[in-house]
């Protein structure tokens, strides 16, 4: 079976076309996302140079016309390509530069205005050839600095660009060494075959990837919010739970000691009516940050609630615990000085546990630090304490309000909670 070379052509710049729009679409629907929409730009500028290339191909080899069918067509595909490059700098958050977009194209232009350029097929695909495979080296480029980021579909990208890189340099030697050149005709028959289905191909291919890339970027922030605090910008209550489980089962496997460190800001009810809800949330920001710098980035810590904050991590002992309990105490009332009023004076009280034995769980460590931030509270405030889990700890769950492992009875709630309804 023989493929119409014509036919080819026809169905490969529609199918660009199509895909370009289909971006386009996909990315007027997530403005989040602004890449698919240069994308989509990129393939739709690209099926024009097609376009025009294959009305060149349809005609006369010599005509009044050939400028505008071969040397524009030519123009649009390095313009599409530097399309694509822009939208990999935008995914990925980085400013666009208009002019390297115009360059390649403004380049292959002036140089089409010179007669010994431009009557020498040979030199005119080594350079068409060169510009392209240098734009998406380019993009390659760009996609592999923003390698961090957790995405599946940006290696196959970067593998499909730098082949397309290959293929678009590989070619350049086989044309020079191309009889073809002598007759002035390049790529005919079989050869012009293979380059059409590879260019439809490679259009399907980049398309695909470029639309799960975004859908990737786009669950990953859904799940980077699910497992975030909107407010104060630490992880919130699941995300806790989760890593903290993690890092108690490491403990029982390791035979480390790990703290639980509970916190919760002083008389915040009253920041919040005497100063404002506004108020209120910079108090809650200020602590957030605070205890993230002091405790360091690679240390558990959240927001499971209200003005209520914990912490979980891997210490030597409880005197160690309790001196970075104390740092993040000392650093945030440091920290709120521009905030207090003559009555109100922001601080924090911290109930700390130390988890030793195995069998412990996250709701039995978060109700004997529960039990020991309540006497902090009892104790006048703006303090730290501890309290060490003995054996019926283990099995209670904690009274943590927001936690919901479960419930201590009636009248001893009523007793723990007796300072949280007086802040």
């Amino acid at each position: 079976m023989s493929l119409d070379v014509e036919t080819l052509s026809v169905v490969t710049v529609f199918v660009t076309a199509l895909v370009g729009a289909l971006l386009v679409f996909a990315g007027l629907q997530n403005r989040s996302i602004r890449a698919p929409v240069w994308w989509g730009a990129a393939h739709i500028v690209n099926a024009a140079g097609l376009a025009f290339g294959l009305m060149l191909s349809s005609r006369a080899p010599v005509g009044a016309t050939d400028f505008a069918s071969g040397d524009v067509g030519n123009a649009l595909i390095l313009l599409g390509y530097g399309l694509t490059w822009s939208g990999a700098r935008i995914f990925d958050g980085r400013k666009v530069r208009l002019a390297f977009i115009a360059f390649a194209p403004a380049v292959w232009l002036i140089l089409c205005q010179f007669p010994g350029f431009a009557g020498n097929a040979e030199l005119r695909f080594v350079t068409v050839s060169a510009l392209l495979a240098a734009l998406a080296l380019r993009t390659a480029e760009e996609l592999w600095r923003g390698r961090d980021e957790a995405l599946m579909s940006r290696w196959p990208f970067v593998v499909v660009l730098l082949a397309q890189a290959a293929v678009l340099l590989g070619r350049v030697p086989l044309a020079l060494w191309s009889e073809s050149f002598r007759d002035s005709v390049l790529l005919q028959g079989l050869s012009q075959t293979v380059i059409t289905f590879g260019t439809l191909l490679f259009t399907v291919i980049l398309a695909f990837l470029e639309l799960n890339m975004t859908k990737e970027r786009t669950e990953l922030k859904h799940k980077i919010n699910s497992l975030v605090d909107p407010l104060s910008g630490v992880a919130n209550r699941r995300a806790f739970l989760e890593r903290a489980a993690h890092l108690l089962g490491r403990h029982e496997a390791e035979h480390e000691p790990i703290a639980m460190l509970l916190f919760d800001l002083d008389h915040f009810k009253q920041i919040n009516d005497q100063l404002g809800h506004a108020a209120g949330d910079a108090v809650l920001q200020v602590f957030a940050g605070t205890a993230s710098s002091t405790l360091g980035a690679d240390v558990l810590f959240a927001r499971i609630g209200g003005e209520e904050f914990a912490s979980c991590l891997p210490v030597g002992d409880l005197d160690e615990a309790y001196a970075i309990a104390e740092r993040v105490r000392r650093n945030f009332a440091a920290a709120t000085a521009r905030i207090r009023s003559n009555e109100l004076r922001p601080s924090v009280s911290v109930g700390i546990t130390l988890g030793r034995e195995t069998g412990m769980t996250i709701g039995s460590l978060l109700s004997t630090a529960d039990r020991a931030l309540y006497r902090a509270k009892e104790n006048g405030r703006n303090r730290v304490e501890t309290e060490t889990p003995d054996a019926c700890a283990a099995g209670t769950p904690s009274i943590v309000p927001i936690i919901g492992t479960g419930r201590a009875t009636s009248a001893s709630r009523v007793k723990k909670r007796r300072w949280r309804t007086a802040m």
